[in-house]
């Protein structure tokens, strides 16, 4: 069995209770201005990524999500955000590539977002231009997993730990870290996601707030690529969430 395992989990359901438990100081200032932009507060529209991503999971043959302390000791763990989404397949071709010695499976990352700014989409359209442009992080929200031991859990809960981790393996070449060429993963960067929203600045403007909307309604409406087909029913239920989220 390979599990996942949900990074930081709030109760959006309970909307009062999700803003407490709200930890990101960048990201807490812009909810207010989400419920006074859209007729769907900020806590509805994340409790509803989560159920597209917890039905995105159940489907993953041979893969359970579970929270930390019920995952044994030596099992594979695909660490994700709460909105992220994993190939129906992926826990079986992790499973079939699995190598006694190591410590960490690495895939290429794949995105459904809009660019956050101008530097972001800059860096989107050399990768498009030249796609062995190197990615800002060798480790991004799900494109890898760890088996669970002492240390595991640091590089589990941040992609950032991660990468450099991961980086040090592949550069002294210890056999700790293999990669496996196959598309397994879709980090899912919505409108409400942290980094779209947070920006390391502790206000946005509404009229930019409006204008990523506009575009993240007609993301979702594209077809996927051939290799990402498998996201076809996430994708059609995130163009039915968006076409509901309405301005005030």
């Amino acid at each position: 069995m390979i599990y996942i395992w949900i990074r930081r989990t709030v109760d959006w359901a309970d909307e009062v209770a999700a803003l407490d438990q709200l930890t990101d100081p960048w990201l807490i200032p812009k909810v207010p201005l989400w419920n006074s932009t859209f007729d769907m507060t900020f806590q509805r529209f994340r409790y509803r990524l989560g159920q597209i991503a917890e039905l995105n999971h159940s489907r993953v043959a041979g893969a359970r999500r579970a929270e930390w302390e019920e995952i044994p000791d030596g099992a594979l763990v695909l660490p994700a955000d709460d909105d992220d989404w994993f190939a129906p397949d992926a826990a079986r071709t992790l499973g079939q590539g699995l190598d006694p010695g190591v410590t960490g499976y690495l895939w290429p990352s794949r995105w459904f977002e809009v660019p956050i700014d101008v530097r972001h989409r800059i860096h989107l359209l050399r990768r498009r231009l030249f796609p062995s442009t190197a990615p800002k992080w060798t480790c991004s929200t799900n494109n890898y997993a760890v088996v669970k031991g002492p240390g595991a859990k640091p590089l589990l809960g941040s992609h950032l730990d991660a990468s450099r981790w991961f980086d040090g393996q592949l550069e002294s070449g210890t056999g700790a870290v293999k990669r496996i060429d196959a598309e397994l993963s879709v980090a899912n960067r919505t409108l409400g996601s942290q980094t779209t929203l947070s920006q390391r600045r502790l206000t946005i403007r509404r009229s930019e707030l409006v204008r990523k909307f506009r575009r993240y309604r007609r993301l979702y409406d594209h077809p996927p690529p051939p290799e990402l087909d498998w996201c076809r029913p996430y994708l059609k239920l995130m163009s039915e969430l968006m076409g509901e989220l309405g301005l005030r």
